[in-house]
């Protein structure tokens, strides 16, 4: 805008405000309407009315900020309240020199992590609005910095009097500023709330949320700036106390209880009529109930109470108005929205969802947190089209990628009431499909919801449902039938479909065709577990330590039976009678879920010991809980946990409640007893430092760097993920702490870009001192580039770190010993990106040299394993130099799962990653190679249909032994070096691609190799 200011604005208080310090705010005195304000002039300081502030929130103005009158430029990463040019005329690309020759500026604010990130607010106050009305406001936000990587979502609120401890923000002023360089207009109503006031009246654009994403915070602008008002004080008012009146679900054919709100008016010259639309009347009794009402000007002249009620009788969403007119007067406006239900539809296909936010069908939507909704599409399910690739009506949708970036985002679906009383055995199915990376939905039912509001209000209960739904990236519709209901067979019973995405990840999810069916027979047969494998550690010889799981048998037919594949471990459904085999009876399982106790017996020392307990009925797939136990001696072994405790204490990110996450990840750790911990996602320091302090014996190192920070000292460093280690110093001694490829922001290095903008590995090197005897390992701990839209040039980007890890590691250490471990975010396997083909895992450079990097933990994703809550992949890697993997105790690779028992709502509260254990040993009774063992000649290797092994002896009673990499066997023979051949190559063919331990015992020594089969 480049019309000036009203000179009779102008004053010398305002002109005093050139100087940086911060000064008091002093109202103006609004003249005519409308009071404008465009910026240009900022050079000589704040506009008369106008005030910056930090530290402010609902209940308080904030403080007095410093504003620089100087021109700034957009980019500018110190904090502060500036004067900068507007977005108007100018783009993304414009020079700091073009920003400084504009003359159209703009009110700006940089956030960092210590101003105004939340808090900060441009604030406008007038003396008074005797004698105006109908106030309404409209402005430019401008995000004037597309280098930034967080988005802050701007709230327009009011509040009046001198010393104002309560603001009310406006529904319809909001707006975001993020990394998507642009101006958008703000524009909204503030009704009556600011008719007549004679002190003063703040008005508000504030940042009341912290900013949400990774790396710096953006340059937020506030640009033409204009209050309009009606201006007769003599004038005919009307006054409402409500905008808007909410009836929840209301049965069609019936008729709500009332609501209320009070009308008042002033200066009337006639009566007053209300006029109500759509299923709602009005009245002034509370008894007699129309369409409208007349009321005189004496009954409002004083606040009078009118009533409202809600009678539906078409389903699906209502809307309706009270419109208040008076000859004179503005017609004041009540909105009025309610949800019929109509409580024998069962069967839902949204073909009237036409709208936006507003679902058909009774189904209502409710955002907890983002600017992302579930809303109606035009891409339905078509039976025809799997795909979904054209437009058939019409289904309900959500996507958490938004402006060319993801956001944090949790929204549900919510169902209008079920009756399911009177059904036999409700089974509720749906369909669903998504597109691109994200979290998937959840399914949860509720029998104590209002039918309207938050469903996280106080009292309200959800419970997890076991609804499939399809992988990530499919994109094809899919059906989830037969989710018993039987559990639920009231009167008032509701279903969500609940939605989460991150800075990360946002997946596009669309459901249609939802129906509850009353079935006269029993569903299938199913089973469920709530722990997919259950890790003993090491136990004493003859000991017999328990560990429990929940198995729930739904509609069985027949008897169950839960059976150990080892003798070792022993199962048990009442925890006193053990044996290799349990029965679980029809009317057991009916009466609720089953706790089966596993008891572990091991009986010879040193070994490893692995196993299944198989649940199994007629009709049902069976289910596989994996188990595992050692009795190598902790004592003498080393063993290190790699674990992401997701956004560790962050206060914007990860989980909600800090404290609790702290106390259960001290809670699992205390429980792992572990030597090291390696860690990602640290960010609160001070938590770490806390918690690490009241674990006798051990000490920790945070790395000093992460994504978007340099050093400690870089505003993005407090909020960054950071690495770090924890370990057991009568065990880890000397430590040498340190990082690969590191540089700065400003020098721009490539292997910035592939770790993540700075998440470089970071390293430990130290003396571990095992059983008396002390070797130098080095850890490395990394915590890879995420498979983050768009996911090809992640897993590009990935790779690379990936091929310069190797390089280095092959240039640098070539015979030490190491250990990579962390969050890798990739499967070792194969790669967890769609769309590359073929899909090698982007640690290709790793997998391809096995012989030289086996990888402990690769045998985990073979065995179907997972190492997040949400995913069926193992992203959380381990992989040793040659050296190392020699110490690496066979098979001692375990997924924590069982620890999420340890805590409530583990994967909501505590992180979304489980713990990774490996253990070693430098003693030679356990050691797979060491001062007995040589090298065999073994070629090719990569191995595909034949091989060749060789060893310098001649004798014929060579033992042959091939084992995976968790250490099962899968063939011993005796002979010479041409008879283990010819049984070797009989065998190798029909292996499964992975890799494999091949070792000859011979009367001069045991020679050991690795080989990998394709």
């Amino acid at each position: 805008m480049k019309s000036p200011l009203l000179l009779g604005l102008l004053s010398a208080g305002f002109l005093g405000l050139a100087s940086q310090a911060a000064q008091a705010q002093t109202p103006v005195t609004l003249a005519s309407t409308p009071y404008t304000e465009n910026f240009d002039n900022l050079a000589s300081g704040l506009p008369a009315g106008f005030g910056v502030y930090t530290g402010a929130s609902a209940t308080a103005v904030g403080t007095a900020a410093t504003f620089a009158p100087a021109k700034a430029a957009w980019n500018g990463t110190g904090g502060g309240f500036k004067n900068v040019a507007s977005a108007t005329g100018l783009t993304a690309t414009a020079t700091t020199a073009d920003q400084d020759a504009s003359t159209n500026r703009a009110l700006a604010l940089r956030q960092t992590g210590t101003l105004g990130d939340p808090g900060g607010a441009f604030v406008f106050q007038a003396a008074s609005t005797t004698g105006k009305t109908d106030f309404a406001v409209s402005f430019k936000l401008q995000s004037l910095d597309n280098s930034v990587g967080r988005t802050v979502n701007w709230t327009v609120d009011y509040a009046t009097g001198a010393t104002p401890t309560a603001f009310t923000p406006l529904a319809a002023g909001t707006g975001s500023t993020s990394p998507t360089f642009g101006s958008n207009t703000i524009t909204a109503s503030f009704g009556t709330a600011l008719d007549n006031q004679t002190g003063p009246v703040w008005i508000r654009i504030v940042a009341l949320a912290a900013s949400t994403g990774s790396g710096s915070r953006p340059t937020s602008a506030i640009d033409d700036f204009s209050l309009s008002w009606q201006g007769n004080p003599n004038a005919p008012t009307l006054t409402t106390s409500a905008s808007t009146l909410t009836f929840g679900s209301q049965n069609i054919g019936t008729t709500s209880a009332a609501q209320n709100y009070t009308l008042t008016g002033s200066n009337l010259t006639a009566g007053v009529t209300v006029a109500a639309t759509g299923p709602f009347t009005v009245s002034k009794d509370n008894t007699t109930f129309a369409s409208s009402v007349t009321l005189t000007s004496a009954e409002v002249a004083t606040a009078k109470t009118l009533y409202v009620k809600f009678a539906p009788t078409v389903a699906g969403p209502a809307t309706g108005t009270l419109t208040h007119t008076s000859t004179g007067a503005s017609t004041r406006t009540v909105t009025l929205t309610g949800t019929a239900i109509d409580p024998s539809q069962t069967s839902f296909d949204f073909q009237a969802c036409t709208g936006t936010t507003a679902i058909s069908d009774g189904w209502t939507q409710f955002s907890v947190s983002g600017p992302q909704t579930w809303a109606c599409t035009t891409f339905g399910r078509d039976p025809q089209n799997p795909a979904g690739t054209t437009a058939f009506p019409n289904g309900v949708q959500i996507n958490g990628f938004a402006g060319g970036t993801n956001v944090l985002n949790e929204d549900w679906l919510i169902s209008p009431v079920l009756n399911l009383s009177a059904t036999t055995f409700p089974l509720l199915s749906y369909w669903s499909r998504v597109a691109f990376n994200g979290a998937p939905l959840k399914l949860m039912v509720s029998t104590n919801y209002s039918g309207s509001g938050s469903p996280l209000a106080s009292g309200v209960t959800w419970t997890d449902l076991n609804g499939s739904f399809p992988a990530t990236g499919t994109a094809e519709w899919t059906q989830t039938s037969n989710v018993d209901l039987s559990a639920y067979k009231q009167a008032a019973v509701y279903i969500a479909f609940v939605y989460n995405s991150s800075n990360d990840d946002g997946a596009r999810w669309t459901l249609d065709d939802v129906a509850v069916t009353n079935s006269t027979t029993a569903p299938p047969a199913a089973i469920r577990t709530n722990v997919p494998s259950l890790a003993f550690g090491f136990r004493a010889v003859n000991s017999t330590p328990t560990q429990t799981f929940t198995a729930t048998f739904s509609n069985l037919t027949a008897n169950a039976t839960i059976t150990s594949s080892d003798p070792a471990f022993q199962v048990s459904t009442n925890g006193t009678t053990f044996g290799s085999t349990a029965t679980v009876t029809q009317a057991a399982a009916a009466a609720g879920s089953i706790t089966v106790t596993v008891r572990f017996a091991p009986t010879t020392a040193s070994r490893n010991y692995t196993g299944n307990i198989t649940l199994a009925t007629t009709g049902a797939t069976s289910v596989v809980v994996a188990v595992s136990g050692n009795t190598y001696d902790v004592a003498n072994t080393l063993e290190v946990v790699n674990w992401n405790v997701e956004w560790f204490g962050s206060a914007t990110m990860g989980p909600t409640n800090d404290n609790q996450q702290a106390t259960n990840v001290a809670t699992i750790i205390n429980s792992l007893n572990a030597d090291i911990y390696a860690l990602a996602e640290v960010v609160d320091t001070v938590r770490l430092r806390a918690m690490v302090a009241a674990m006798p014996g051990y000490a920790y190192r945070v790395s000093d760097f992460g994504s978007y920070a340099d050093n400690r000292t870089d505003p993005d460093y407090a909020d960054a993920q950071k690495l770090a280690f924890i370990y057991r110093t009568s065990v880890v001694s000397n430590p040498q702490f340190t990082s690969f490829f590191r540089c700065t922001e400003a020098q721009a290095c490539p292997e910035r870009n592939y770790w993540s903008s700075g998440r470089f590995p970071f390293v430990m090197t130290a003396n571990v001192t095992l059983n008396s005897v002390t070797k130098q390992v080095t850890f490395i701990l990394i915590h890879a580039k995420a498979n983050t839209s768009p996911t090809a040039t992640s897993y590009a980007r990935r790779k690379s770190g990936a091929d310069g890890l190797k390089a280095k590691l092959d240039a640098d250490y070539p015979t030490q010993n190491f250990v990579i471990l962390g969050d890798f975010n990739d499967d070792l396997d194969q790669t967890i990106t769609t769309g590359i083909t073929p899909n090698v895992t982007s640690y290709v450079a790793f997998t391809t040299d096995a012989a030289n990097y086996p990888a402990p933990t690769l045998a985990l994703s073979l065995a179907g394993k997972k190492s997040t809550v949400s995913y069926n992949d193992v992203i959380d890697h381990v992989v040793t130099s040659n050296e190392m993997y020699a110490y690496y105790i066979p098979a001692s690779a375990e997924i924590q799962s069982q620890v999420a028992g340890l805590v409530t709502s583990y994967g909501s509260t505590t992180t979304d990653h489980y713990p990774v254990l490996t253990r070693y040993s430098f003693s030679p009774t356990t050691a797979t190679a060491g001062a007995r063992t040589a090298k065999l000649g073994l070629y090719p290797n990569p191995v595909s249909k034949s091989v060749r092994v060789e060893v310098p002896e001649k004798g014929q009673k060579l033992q042959l032994e091939v084992r995976t990499a968790d250490g099962r066997l899968v063939l011993s023979t005796t002979g010479s070096v041409e008879q283990l051949n010819q049984q070797l190559n009989a065998k190798v063919g029909g292996l499964h691609a992975g890799m494999y331990v091949v070792r000859i015992v011979g009367e001069q020594q045991t020679y050991v190799e690795r080989f990998v089969k394709q």
